[in-house]
């Protein structure tokens, strides 16, 4: 049985990267770029936590390719 969470697929792994893409577009407009991409960084982590706590909270699985 395969025990390793699902949100660390390449699938997700490359959606994560959009996702910080966009998260550090927004920041920069705000701030400087060093300090976007730090902020970034723990605003995804924060996502990339909540996520998984979801998806082991309603017993959800995704299929992938790592088997």
């Amino acid at each position: 049985m395969n025990t390793q969470s699902p949100i660390y697929s390449f699938k997700f792994t490359l959606s994560w990267i959009v996702i910080y893409i966009v998260i550090i577009y927004f920041l920069n407009n705000f701030m400087h770029l060093a300090l976007a991409i730090y902020l970034g960084l723990w605003i995804l982590n924060l996502l990339v936590e909540i996520t998984e706590r979801l998806f082991l909270k309603f017993g959800k699985r995704i299929l992938t390719v790592e088997k």
